[in-house]
């Protein structure tokens, strides 16, 4: 064999081998960045939990909970437009559509029929339903 043949070999056994080791470092990063949401995402929830108390975490904790309201906003604003074609029941038995203000039958405001009951979330101060046990945006605690 001569000296090229051998230096290409060699070369060509070492690509393998250096391409064989940047994939075991790929792989090891995506499992740590997956690692470390899940770390994140635990350790969120401690701090809304009132289970860790340190003042560095709260300026992120603060944006976290500020893209949670936006998040939550911008869901009930999509139920709303879901929604906007349903059909309401009054408690006459009529059928009425959502853009209805009042039952052509007994008169009813159909305002008091979609009406439901909210309380105000003291950490994220969203409205949320009165029957929830946990805010549905930021998940603390209610009851």
């Amino acid at each position: 064999m001569d000296k090229i043949s051998f230096e290409k070999k060699i070369g060509k056994q070492n690509f393998k081998e250096k391409a064989n080791i940047n994939i075991l470092i790929n792989e090891h990063e995506d499992k740590k960045s997956v690692l470390l949401t899940e770390l994140g995402i635990l350790t969120y929830k401690k701090i809304r939990e009132g289970c860790i108390l340190d003042k560095d975490f709260d300026e992120i904790s603060d944006k976290i909970l500020e893209c949670d309201k936006i998040i939550y906003k911008n869901i009930k604003e999509l139920e709303k437009i879901n929604n906007s074609n349903k059909v309401i029941e009054c408690e006459c038995g009529n059928k009425l559509n959502n853009n209805d203000k009042f039952c052509s039958v007994c008169g009813k405001n159909i305002e008091e029929l979609k009406c439901e009951e909210t309380i105000i979330c003291g950490t994220c101060n969203l409205e949320i339903d009165i029957d929830s046990n946990y805010c549905v945006c930021c998940g603390k605690k209610l009851r």
